[in-house]
């Protein structure tokens, strides 16, 4: 037992009430010392169980720990493929949670809770004696089983964050099941491990086991009589100054109960609160000569705050029924109680708040519902984000509304040519995407990457450069990676689609084909699970994309395999998108069909595939109108300016120049040069073109 300095009582002068109110605190630490005496000798007695040591802590919580990680996947085996992607998170966080845990166990500079119960030290009694047989030990046993049993579970609830535990799992975690035992059998074992290779712990539960068995290799009588040898003078000394301490303050206690009867006749407070308030400046050190004074000015603070709480009459009736009952404790001297009534009440006007406050977000996202369904996406990027900061305390519903935000904004800079809306998306996915965390929310983590993708390409595509993107493709391949064929097969090929599409774009501003070759092998994979039987609209629009790529990569060989290959995609996807059902992916397809019969019409001698090219543009501005779609709308009418102007070239007259010059001078009605620059300058050099042949033929 370590030295314990005595404890220095002042003369009792006033002040001297200062230590003595206190409860000599540190008083308090003599018995204390008596208490762990006599606990050391009724361990050895025999009356407890393991010792409390954090060695002992550490070796229980890593069988626990070992036993759960065994039966969850014990749990996974037994699970047919169906059930298995069907309960993935869960699989996922309960395992990720398990990894954890026992990591920590294995750290050493991670404390644990020494107060090893009797109950967990019967728990592990009974766990490694031998089986009673249907007496009260057996139902005792039972008993502790249940409870840790239920403890383990609440845990596990704990960690899994709302995840639902997949049906079968807590029959299968109480009895086993086939082959798999149960949890407790599990924790059994994992025990009887650790006190094969836990040195420490075995020599802890020995020693424990020992002094519980009568007759063992030392006599019980004779041990105690050596520690009332070593240490009983020690604990003689200080019950004596313990006694010392009580005989001062029973003679003070007098003194103690005038200056309060004092205080509480010239300032009208009750003595319980006076003496309430005494205690804590005790605890608090206030110096001798300080004492009285404070005390006086806290009987004045009390008085003041009793008579404003007596002069609010507009409170509202709760209110006032709470500070009531509060006062009552006040001065009853229950300054705790009177503290915990009013935060009580404060908690649950909070929950009321937050409560008032989840409601109004719900309305502001119906707000913005509506406003997204008239293609003002502005104003409902706005209201969603209003309604993520008032659910502020609810991170996970918060990040809802935050996507519906960015959701909002990527939709009007897709659909309107505004970039800065894409950039604010930008920022509000990265914004996502720290939020959410690989290891415990995989799926989540790689929806978010595959929609930073989406908002980086659509931006990308517009800039000259290719820093945006090659984040896209970055975004898309990190997705990829939780985002498995195995696991997620419509996903994977949705992001295969995706990954596509920047490659493609990125393909385009580079000279040479290889990143075109990766995007059609994108598409190629993504068309695999995106079947026409199974999901068609996908597949046509995958079906476009590949399109797409092939007439970039037609475009830049001298044959026209690539392109009748483009061709024969589009065509193939408007077998789906039909006009009655998508209007605007028609539109998109016919755009798309108009490029590649365009550039292999360019390559024929004959006319017959530019006619069908202009006619595929036309098409598409039936639907691509500038009011629905203004930048879609510019791009297609430069489309069919290029398609007319080559077939105005072949032709003796400038009918069809002068209509390709319309065409352009449309286009660039929208693409400016200062928000999207290449196309721009493609219509700009494309007008110029037509009116220099217009010009010519005319001199």
């Amino acid at each position: 037992m370590g030295h314990v300095e005595p404890i220095t009582i002042t003369s009792l002068a006033l002040g001297g009430l200062g230590a003595i109110v206190g409860g000599l605190v540190e008083g308090n630490s003599d018995r204390i010392v008596c208490r762990i005496f006599g606990g050391v000798r009724d361990r050895v007695a025999g009356l407890r169980g393991l010792p409390e040591n954090h060695d002992v802590a550490r070796a229980v919580r890593t069988a626990q720990i070992q036993a759960l990680d065994r039966l969850i996947g014990d749990f996974r085996d037994l699970c047919t493929p169906a059930q298995q992607r069907q309960a993935d998170t869960f699989f996922q966080q309960s395992l990720g949670f398990c990894r954890r845990a026992i990591m920590r166990c294995s750290n050493p500079k991670v404390n644990f809770n020494i107060d090893v119960t009797e109950l967990l030290g019967a728990a592990v009694d009974g766990i490694l004696a031998s089986p009673a047989h249907d007496g009260p030990a057996d139902r005792r046993a039972a008993a502790i089983s249940a409870f840790a049993e239920d403890a383990v579970l609440a845990e596990l609830h704990t960690e899994l964050n709302g995840v639902v535990l997949p049906d079968g799992f807590e029959s299968h975690f109480r009895a086993g099941q086939a082959a798999c035992a149960r949890f407790m059998d599990l924790f059994g074992f994992f025990v009887a491990e650790q006190l094969k290779n836990n040195d420490r712990f075995r020599d802890i539960w020995t020693s424990g086991r020992l002094a519980q068995i009568e007759g063992a290799t030392f006599d019980i009588a004779e041990t105690l009589a050596l520690l009332e040898t070593r240490f009983g003078g020690a604990l003689t000394r200080i019950e004596d100054r313990t006694r010392k301490i009580d005989a001062t303050q029973d003679a003070h206690g007098a003194k103690l109960d005038e200056i309060l009867s004092r205080l509480s006749h010239e300032k009208g407070v009750p003595i319980p609160p006076l003496r309430a308030i005494l205690e804590k400046l005790g605890e608090a050190h206030v110096a001798d000569d300080q004492l009285v004074a404070r005390l006086e000015a806290k009987a004045d603070e009390f008085i003041a705050l009793r008579e404003q709480w007596l002069k609010l009459t507009n409170a509202h009736p709760d209110v006032a029924a709470v500070r009531k009952k509060a006062l009552a404790r006040l001065d009853e001297g229950d300054l705790d109680g009177a503290r915990d009534l009013l935060a009580t009440a404060r908690a649950h006007i909070r929950e009321l708040r937050q409560e008032r406050a989840v409601e109004e977000a719900t309305l502001l996202a119906d707000e913005a519902a509506i406003d997204r369904l008239q293609l003002d996406y502005r104003a409902a990027a706005e209201k969603f984000g209003e309604a993520a900061n008032l659910v502020g305390f609810d991170p996970e519903l918060s990040a809802t509304y935050l996507n519906e935000q960015a959701d909002a904004l990527y939709l009007r800079g897709s659909e309107f040519g505004d970039n800065d809306a894409l950039a604010s998306c930008i920022t509000l996915r990265r914004r996502a995407l720290e939020q959410v965390h690989r290891e415990t929310n995989p799926l989540d983590w790689a929806t978010t990457q595959n929609n930073l993708g989406a908002a980086l390409q659509a931006l990308g595509a517009r800039e000259s450069g290719t820093a945006r993107l090659a984040e896209a493709v970055a975004a898309y391949r990190a997705a990829l990676e939780e985002w498995t064929r195995d696991r997620v097969p419509l996903a994977w090929a949705m992001t295969h689609n995706n990954l596509g599409a920047a490659l493609q774009t990125l393909g385009g501003r580079e000279n040479g084909t290889a990143r075109l070759e990766e995007a059609v092998a994108a598409y190629r994979a993504a068309l695999e699970e995106r079947t026409r039987d199974r999901v068609p609209l996908d597949w046509a629009m995958t079906q476009n994309n590949l399109g797409i790529a092939l007439s970039i990569l037609g475009g830049r060989e001298s044959g026209t395999a690539r392109l009748a290959e483009a061709v024969a995609a589009y065509r193939a996807a408007l077998e789906e998108y039909t006009r009655e059902r998508v209007p605007l992916a028609w539109a998109t397809t016919q755009n798309n069909l108009g490029i590649a019969l365009w550039t292999l019409g360019g390559r024929e001698s004959g006319s017959a595939r530019l006619e069908e090219a202009i006619a595929a543009c036309r098409a598409a501005l039936e639907e691509r109108t500038r009011e629905r779609a203004p930048l879609d709308w510019a791009t297609t009418q430069n489309n069919l300016g290029a398609a007319l102007q080559t077939l105005g070239e072949r032709e003796s007259d400038t009918a069809r120049l002068e209509e390709a010059v319309a065409a352009y001078r449309a286009a660039l009605e929208e693409l400016t040069a200062e928000t999207h620059h290449a196309g721009f300058q493609e219509s700009q050099a494309g007008l110029e073109k037509a009116l220099a042949l217009i010009a010519e033929r005319s001199a």
